[in-house]
């Protein structure tokens, strides 16, 4: 063999730059060699034959191969595991669906139950807390309507950390756990029972109503809505809508039920069977619904950051006013068809009525906010209420019934379909692993205002009348729509656009 070709060869196996510049020189590649940029896609493969089979070990140029692969940075190597959140919801799918119908499961139960406070409440009236006025008794109400809401703010990241599952079955459980506890009080205070006076009654009442199912009902209904986020962006409002049909089932199921078993079985009685429709409707919501994302971590505090968004602080004042009279009118209309004359008995029927028209407000605004924009759909819904309450509602007489029930649908259209966007507002404008904080900052100031709404409404009913009631939850509608218009405003870059789709 040629001494200088035994000294190619080797130069052509040394790494040194000196010896890969000669050989790149004289168009022989380097083997094992690493390109010069981490960047390169294409490098040269030579087959070696074996020494003394073919001759000299000088590669022939028949033998190179030209192939294309990819160099890679290690600290920039790419993972084949793609979290769900970087490619955005799926917008569907059979789990998301059943997610959307396990959701529907807990909104009937929780929410619904509570929207059937309005027809419990005069009954505590008149048995349990009959020694105590209208306005003491609706603090009951309106702490369970609090705890509900307030608690989502810290409900709301322990969502975002740990997921739907646990929150929910330890909601499940402590909700229902209240309910039954309310089957073993008695119709009346009785001397010769546990229950000895009027004071053991109202606290035991507000222990179990107020602060343990109000409790219950922060872990479920924060888990029920916010874990629409994991899956639904574009067709967000769809599904809220979907869920909160649920919230309008149940107003209008319970209150019938209430209507035959206490006056046929009791009190207690009615407890249990509402407690044995409630653990069923969780259990199936328990069964149905995932999360997407997990372990993102959150505060429990309230982050006041948030407000210095002008479109966060308007929409949270929209928001708060119109929880006001939702929760206002869902406890205080049958009060208020009592104090204007008419019977008990149909209040029953027009608190049905009124979530039945809840039930198709929720629905219909939750597609509609799809196309036209969710601010949009919240302004056009506010719209409606006011003009519900003025050319209605002031209207209503106990000559005409027929007026009654045509103000506790439309009225119910409004305020329901309010609500279901709601939840939507505060996703658009966040992302969806902080959507639990959000919401949970949001309605925990919403919160206030269902605190109390139910009291102060009862006062003014009774040191101003029924009409004057009528007139302020009109004015509050008013301020809703105005801040809501000016979050739409700030959306749009203070630039008002009539045809955009906010």
């Amino acid at each position: 063999m040629d001494p200088k070709t035994n000294e190619s060869v080797e130069k052509s196996t040394s790494l040194g730059r000196h010896q890969e510049q000669l050989l790149l020189a004289s168009g022989t590649p380097t083997p094992g060699s690493r390109p010069l940029s981490s960047l390169s896609t294409t490098s040269t493969i030579v087959d070696l034959p074996s020494p003394g089979v073919l001759g000299p070990c000088i590669p022939d140029p028949s033998s190179i191969k030209q192939t294309t692969t990819i160099s890679v940075d290690p600290e920039n190597r790419p993972s084949d595991d793609k979290s769900p959140e970087s490619d955005g919801p799926p917008e569907g799918g059979l789990q998301a669906w059943l997610t959307v119908l396990g959701s529907f499961f807990i909104t009937t139960a929780v929410y619904g139950l509570s929207n059937s406070v309005g027809v419990i409440q005069p009954y505590w009236d008149q048995n349990q807390l009959s020694a105590y006025a209208v306005r003491d008794i609706a603090w009951i109400s309106g702490a369970n309507i609090f705890l509900c809401l307030f608690l989502g703010v810290q409900v709301g990241p322990w969502f975002d950390r740990f997921g739907p599952r646990w929150l929910l079955l330890v909601g499940s459980i402590v909700y229902t756990s209240g309910l039954v506890g309310l089957g073993f009080l008695p119709e009346t205070v009785n001397p010769d029972s546990l229950v000895r006076t009027p004071g053991i009654m109202y606290a035991l009442l507000m222990l179990l109503w107020g602060v343990i199912m109000g409790s219950g009902a922060a872990l479920c209904c924060t888990v029920a809505l916010s874990v629409l986020a994991h899956w639904f962006e574009k067709r967000r409002g769809l599904a809220a809508g979907i869920v909160f049909v649920g919230s309008s089932l149940g107003g209008a199921v319970f209150p019938l039920v209430l209507k035959s078993t206490l006056t046929r079985l009791g009190w207690a009685w009615s407890m249990r069977i509402l407690a044995l429709i409630v653990a069923s409707l969780l259990g199936m919501g328990n069964l149905l619904i995932r999360g997407r994302i997990k372990g993102k971590k959150g505060s429990g505090a309230i982050n006041f950051k948030c407000f210095t968004d002008a479109k966060f602080a308007w929409t949270t004042v929209g928001v708060f006013m119109n929880q006001f009279i939702l929760i206002a009118g869902l406890g205080m209309v049958p009060t208020w068809a009592i104090a204007r004359g008419f019977q008990q008995e149909l209040t029953y029927t027009i608190m049905a009525v009124m979530s039945a028209g809840s039930g198709v407000g929720r629905l219909a605004a939750g597609a509609i906010s799809d196309k036209i924009g969710r601010f949009n759909t919240m302004i056009l819904t506010t719209i409606f209420s006011i003009v519900t309450t003025f050319a209605v509602w002031l209207l209503v007489e106990t000559h005409r019934v027929w007026l009654f029930y045509l103000f506790a649908a439309l009225f119910g259209f409004g305020t329901g379909s309010v609500i279901s966007i709601g939840p939507v507002c505060v996703g658009q404008l966040t992302i969806p692993a902080k959507f639990g904080l959000y919401y949970g900052t949001m309605y925990a100031v919403a919160s206030l205002s269902s605190l109390f709404c139910i009291p102060l409404s009862a006062s003014i009913l009774e040191h101003f009348g029924a009409q004057t009631l009528v007139i302020v939850f009109g004015g509050i509608l008013v301020v809703a729509l105005g801040a809501f218009s000016m979050a739409r405003l700030a959306i749009q870059d203070y630039k008002w656009r009539w045809m955009g789709v906010v």
